[in-house]
This record gives C-alpha cells, structure tokens and sequence, in this order.
C-alpha cells in the first residue's frame, strides 16, 4: 500500500499513484519524468470510471472562487505529488494564478479556454507581493482528453474559464500539494500579486 492519504479508494488509482510515486522519486529532472509519466496519465483521464460523482461537482467554494471546487484525491507523506480535480462552473474562470510545481494538467469533461502569461519586471516565486506586468503568451481551448506539462517558471502562470454548457473538470498531477502550499495570483490590470493558498474542497491544510 502507498504512503500517503487516498481520498478515493479504486484499484486503478491506487496502481497509479504507486507508478507516478516512483517515476517522482527518481534522480532525474522533471523533463524526463514528465515523459514516462504522459503515458499512464493520459490513460488515467482517458476513463475516469474510477471517479465517483462527488469529485465532479462545483458546488464547494475556495479561494478560487464561489463556483469552482478543488477536490483533493491523493496526496502522499512527503508533499512531493498530489491528485487532484479542479471543477469549474459554466462561464466562470480562476484568478490568475501560478502553482510552483511541475506536474500534468488535463480535462476530463467540459471545455476550458486557457491563458497562458509571461510575467515581466520583478518577480520571485517566494515573494509575498511583487511588482509585475503581464503579458499573454497564448490562449487555446482545451476538451476532454487534451492535457498539457506544467513547467515552471516557463508556464506557471495561467487561467482556465469553463466555456462549456457543463462544468469543466480537470484532472491534475503535480509535485506538491498544491492546494495548501502558499501561492500566488495576480490582478490582470497591474499584474500585482498576491499570496494565497487555494485549499481543498474537502481537506485541511497543515498550519496557519
């Protein structure tokens, strides 16, 4: 059995999460991780049978939003990887926002538009505030079974907004626990940023 808290308990995400810990773990970098971890990925979102209905739903609140859940579904001892769902409603979208981490994004349902941004001036993963302009690299749409790298710093800082009929839900793998690190999102217009923790939808974050 893995390390680790299971939110959900299926036979096929526990034989994932066994896999992508040890690819995670391994002396490499993240570029050659993130290779060998595409495959069981793409398979993992490709039939989400294993997902039961609760992890589908908008309906919790964050500090994303009212509308948009984070729905935690595996995180392991070390804070080195996490799985989780992020479930937007129609029409709305995330602040701005970074994660800090590498790891895999992909959408198991809806439609999302997603903007990528460059941060321009001085900025630093760690600050708590900082003074930057923004500057969009790319928008594309996204539907189900599209999925793309996380790499910082080069696309770190992005927004997704549901442009389906049906909430969006992205499935997300990334190299920490992304819902109770301490973060940061940025205002559009002046490109300040601002700490904050997104939390889960159905877990607590160790700390203040």
């Amino acid at each position: 059995m893995n390390g680790g808290e299971f939110f959900v308990d299926h036979p096929r995400l526990h034989r994932f999460i066994a896999g992508a810990t040890e690819i995670v773990r391994e002396s490499t970098d993240a570029t050659v991780k993130l290779k060998r971890l595409r495959e069981p990925y793409a398979e993992l979102l490709g039939d989400p049978e294993w997902l039961p209905d609760e992890f589908k739903q908008p309906s919790a609140s964050t500090t994303m939003g009212n509308g948009i859940a984070s729905w935690l579904l595996y995180r392991s001892e070390l804070k080195d990887l996490s799985l989780s769902t992020l479930v937007v409603a129609p029409g709305l979208s995330t602040p701005i926002h970074n994660h800090l981490a590498w790891g895999l994004v992909g959408l198991c349902q809806g439609a999302q538009e997603e903007e990528e941004y460059d941060l321009d001036g001085d900025h630093h993963p760690d600050a708590q505030t900082a003074s930057s302009s923004l500057r969009l690299r790319t928008r594309r749409l996204l539907t189900k079974g599209d999925f793309y790298e996380l790499v910082p710093p080069w696309n770190d800082v992005h927004r997704v907004r549901t442009i389906s009929a049906e909430p969006s839900i992205s499935l997300h793998l990334l190299a920490n626990d992304i819902g109770c690190v301490v973060r940061q999102k940025f205002d559009s217009a002046s490109g300040h940023a601002e700490p904050f923790r997104s939390g889960w939808s159905n877990a607590p974050c160790e700390g203040p």
